[in-house]
């Protein structure tokens, strides 16, 4: 049964029973007999006071309600411990006025909570879906700009545009040469900078030769440049040159306010790297100092490659064995390299191993694992490349068996 009609139909039923509690309790017929009367009566709205507290207690009733209904048999106990008329008396004017109103109030007083305070919308699966698709469409947005580009290729503004919501999809690959076509058409440090970036992500973290050229040409030109310094920082630490990653990304941070959003961050990342480096720890006045201190989740097992597949690869094919979010970001979480003649190998993941130290394996519960044969050396899957994948693996998980089985489309 849909959980939106079984929500629907639960609360009509509690409202029904509210009403019809209420309902009965102002229309109830009285009994009148003298004094003894009086007190079996006074006796019979104390349970009935007891018995409305409760239920406001439990929630079955709201607060408005309870105190209506609570001034309304207080207000009839007073008149009919005040009679001493003999015989049975029909409910009071005053009673059934109130129990119309009553029985009209609570219902329009609750739908009207609930569609002002509630979420009525989230019981329409059409409207939830309007509203996930209101999220950017940024497959749609670079499609679209790629189209645009085809008849006027000469705006580097739009070809960096492009590159970057390319990155923002983790599709280095089509990113690469948007930042190329910008490139050729304006020489710009920060294009410069991207596009390095975007080459070591495709070389597996990798910023060997050209990255680490221009990386070094806009520092000579400013030392002082921001992200060249941040750049300089994961190019470092992607070596294992912690202490070096912990300079450049000390000079970074020294030209942030404590309220720049790149602060918590960059002190995550530092705080990573010194401890590799074997410095002690420096505390900050961020919130970021917590969340350095988490204990190193490791993963760790064997990866072998099934013999169906084995004739397939060569012996100088590049092996990427990596984990990522089970959110569906393809950016890995950390990664290590190997070549298919080591097949098969033992492999550990863990924060060294990570490619970005603001972002690392210890800040997930649980994490897609993936191994990848590839010719090229790419760090994007390719068709013809080959892999494996264990789905929802759970962070510290050790003993795991990771197979190659299965050729990329």
């Amino acid at each position: 049964m849909n959980s939106n009609f079984v929500f629907i139909l639960s609360a009509l039923a509690l409202m029904a029973l509210v009403v019809v509690v209420v309902v009965w309790s102002l229309l109830r017929s009285r009994s009148v007999s003298g004094h003894k009367h009086d007190q079996a009566n006074t006796q019979v709205y104390r349970q009935q006071l007891l018995d409305l507290e409760k239920e406001h207690a439990q929630g079955v009733i709201t607060a408005a309600a309870f105190e209506l209904t609570r001034a309304e048999l207080l207000g009839r106990m007073l008149e009919d411990t005040a009679q001493a008329d003999a015989g049975v008396a029909a409910p009071s004017p005053r009673a059934v006025v109130s129990a119309v109103v009553l029985a009209v109030l609570l219902p329009v007083a609750a739908m009207s909570s609930y569609l002002w305070l509630g979420q009525p919308q989230g019981l329409d699966p059409q409207m939830t879906a309007a509203q996930a698709q209101q999220q950017p469409d940024l497959q749609a947005m670079a499609d679209s700009l790629a189209q645009k580009l085809q008849t006027d290729s000469n705006d580097p503004e739009r070809w960096v545009m492009l590159g970057r919501t390319y990155r923002a999809l983790n599709q280095f690959d089509k990113a690469l040469p948007a930042y190329q076509k910008a490139l050729a058409l304006k020489a710009d440090d920060e294009i410069a900078l991207e596009h390095s970036e975007i080459l070591a992500l495709l070389r597996g973290g990798d910023f060997s030769g050209e990255p680490w050229a221009v990386i070094r040409a806009v520092l000579a030109k400013n030392p002082r440049h921001f992200n060249g310094l941040g750049l300089a920082g994961s190019a470092s630490y992607a070596e294992g040159d912690y202490k070096q990653a912990v300079q450049y990304w000390q000079q970074a941070r020294s030209q942030l306010k404590e309220n720049d959003e790149e602060l918590k961050a960059l002190d995550i990342a530092l705080s990573s790297a010194r401890e590799k480096a074997g410095e002690p720890a420096v505390v900050s006045k961020t919130p970021a100092t917590a969340a350095a201190t988490v204990s190193r989740a490791v993963l760790s097992g064997r990866v072998s490659i099934d013999p169906s597949v084995k004739a397939q690869v060569a012996p100088t094919d590049i092996v990427f064995v990596y984990a990522t979010p089970t959110d569906g970001q393809r950016m890995p979480l950390a990664i290590v390299r190997k070549t298919a003649d080591q097949l098969p190998f033992d492999f550990v993941l863990d924060d060294s191993t990570a490619m970005n130290p603001a972002n690392k394996l210890s800040s997930q519960t649980n994490v897609m694992l993936k191994v990848r044969i590839s010719k090229s050396g790419d760090a994007m899957t390719r068709p013809g490349d080959w892999t494996g994948l264990l789905e929802n693996v759970a962070v510290g998980s050790r003993n795991l068996k990771l197979v190659v089985n299965q050729e990329a489309r």
